[in-house]
């Protein structure tokens, strides 16, 4: 049994690496998973996301508070919740450079760090359980589709945009 699951393992990681990576960021930012993933997430897993995004992305392993209220789209008394509970439960540390004149920035503990790795371990094997089942020629099919609709609604879009900027 532990040979046919390393087979089938296998088989859906290269499934998973015959995607560009645009396909990818439509596989890992789908709808359905969106959905999924937000009647679970709370928002302390959010802001952990996005820090882990943001350090990923930046290469800073600091956010500042007054960044991540914007990024969340949050009141800034919601995010200083949020923080101070994850700082509390030793997820991340709420700190500031010299005086703090500059802000509190926050960075992610290791804790956190392997939390978010472990849920994006799970997200892929979930990916590739889909791929699987759906058929990774169909699935690619399907992707392709998408981004020819996402691409008219775009233009359709951008022309409504010049229609109404015309009766203005």
């Amino acid at each position: 049994m532990t040979d046919m699951n390393n087979n089938i393992d296998r088989a859906q990681s290269k499934d998973m690496d015959t995607l560009s990576p645009d396909q990818m960021e439509n596989l890992f930012h789908s709808p359905a998973l969106r959905h999924l993933f937000q009647e679970k997430a709370s928002n302390e897993y959010a802001l952990i996301w996005l820090l882990s995004k943001h350090t990923k992305d930046s290469g800073s392993e600091k956010i500042y508070l007054k960044d991540m209220v914007r990024e969340l789209g949050l009141p800034l008394p919601k995010v200083s919740a949020i923080v101070r509970s994850l700082d509390n439960k030793g997820l991340v540390r709420w700190t500031h450079d010299g005086s703090g004149e500059e802000g509190t920035y926050i960075l992610l503990t290791d804790t956190a760090i392997a939390s978010v790795q472990t849920k994006r371990q799970t997200m892929r094997a979930y990916h590739q359980r889909v791929v699987a089942a759906y058929g990774e020629e169909k699935f690619l099919h399907l992707l392709g589709e998408i981004t020819q609709l996402e691409e008219i609604m775009r233009q359709e879009a951008k022309k409504v945009g010049e229609v109404q900027d015309d009766k203005a």
